[in-house]
């Protein structure tokens, strides 16, 4: 036999070339096996791939649907609107409270999966301002919810209270929302429970939360801090002497607007 070539029962004998032969003796035996195995791996596959295309999609919708409210949210009002507005524009604050809250409510009702908390608390700080008596029961269930849309719907609902001159339970919401307030300032809850102090005749404590939050030197200078310091050189006049010098900058808008 010519050097270098193999012999057909050398080929035989050949262990990858059994291996070969073997695998292929099997595969055959199970050829049914096999083919009911990869159907139902593809079909595994398949349906992961369509709910992954379909979550993803829904995801961007309700992405899109949240985008679209917020662009009412932050349309601008003017009455007459500039020329050079891009986006949204009212001329009236109440065609856009409206607006945004239905704009807010159906991200809510459509994708209820995805911030729904988050979009019924703005919906629902819109409604405050057409339709408070309605507002209400929502902002009440969702104060109850340990979230930081939760916190700020808290926050709102104490604030409504004051407002209805409901000053014990308005306290009583600001008590449980220090407890676990997440991102609302302990100084916005302690200024708003000296204003209800002041209002219940207790100048007294009203003017000691006023100076702990006018005090804080982090604090003197923001939106939050100059309004303690207002009410305390009414209040107190000599507290007011023992506060920092106000340092220039622009001051944080606390109360401005929900803080999320």
């Amino acid at each position: 036999m010519a050097k270098g070539r193999i012999s057909p029962q050398e080929l035989k004998r050949d262990p990858l070339m059994e291996q070969y032969l073997s695998t292929t003796t099997w595969a055959k035996s199970r050829s049914q096996s096999i083919l009911k195995g990869a159907t139902v791996v593809g079909i595994v596959l398949a349906i992961g791939a369509i709910a992954w295309l379909v979550f993803s999609r829904r995801a961007n919708n309700a992405a899109e649907a949240m985008a679209e409210a917020f662009r009412h949210h932050n349309a601008v009002v003017a009455n007459p609107i500039p020329p050079n507005v891009k986006g949204y524009a009212y001329t009236t604050q109440d065609e856009k409270d409206r607006k945004a809250f239905e704009a807010f409510e159906k991200a809510a009702n459509d994708y209820p999966s995805y911030n729904e908390e988050v979009a019924r608390f703005y919906a629902v700080t819109h409604q405050l301002n057409f339709d408070p008596d309605k507002a209400l029961p929502t902002l009440q269930s969702l104060a109850q919810k340990e979230s930081e849309a939760g916190a700020q719907a808290r926050l709102a609902l104490a604030g409504r209270y004051a407002a209805l001159a409901r000053y014990e339970e308005a306290l009583a919401e600001y008590k449980k929302l220090k407890q676990n307030p997440y991102s609302v300032p302990l100084q916005v809850i302690d200024v708003a429970v000296a204003e209800i102090r002041e209002s219940q005749g207790q100048p007294q404590q009203a003017v000691d939360l006023y100076f702990s939050v006018a005090n804080d030197s982090e604090w003197r200078s923001t939106v939050v801090g100059i309004r303690a310091a207002n009410r305390l050189s009414i209040l107190a006049p000599e507290k007011y002497e023992q506060l920092p010098e106000l340092k220039s900058g622009n001051p944080l808008s606390a109360l401005s607007g929900p803080m999320m």
